[in-house]
């Protein structure tokens, strides 16, 4: 059996759900980038692959966005789509786990998975940029503004 993996960088749609209720992101990310992607590219990724799948057996698709930005970047230019005040916060490790486990009383794997996604953002893990939906989908991927409005 052959199979077809999709590598989903974060998803641009959800970053902004990472608010809370006055609009602020904190989280240990720094200056990192994140070349997040919607999540209507990978499903069009995915229809492709379904709708071929021997051509697409055994591949490995690392799916981004067209451009890594900041968390500064995503909270002004997804606040302006929104048409609401968001801001990035960052915070060092002990701010974030501190918060997170004042705010919720879940387990120490569940916090630290929490940090991890800023701390990947902040290490770089998550900059780099593919063309793997323009290759297989057959369009550009849609920027942080078109995965916002459905378009």
């Amino acid at each position: 059996m052959s199979a077809t993996v999709l590598r989903d960088n974060f998803y641009l749609d959800v970053l902004p759900l990472f608010a809370d209720a006055a609009g602020v992101v904190r989280g240990p990310a720094g200056d990192g980038r994140v070349a997040a992607v919607a999540r209507a590219d990978v499903a069009d990724v995915a229809v492709a692959g379904l709708r071929d799948p021997g051509g697409h057996g055994g591949a490995t698709y690392t799916l981004t966005g067209p451009e890594a930005l900041t968390l500064v970047e995503v909270t002004q230019r997804a606040g302006a789509v929104l048409g609401r005040e968001l801001r990035f916060e960052d915070e060092t490790l002990e701010e974030a786990d501190a918060s997170r486990r004042a705010a919720y009383d879940v387990g120490d794997w569940q916090l630290d998975a929490w940090v991890s996604t800023y701390t990947a953002i902040a290490g770089g893990a998550c900059a780099a940029l593919s063309d793997d939906v323009r290759r297989v989908a057959g369009h550009e991927p849609r920027s942080l503004e078109q995965a916002l409005t459905g378009a």
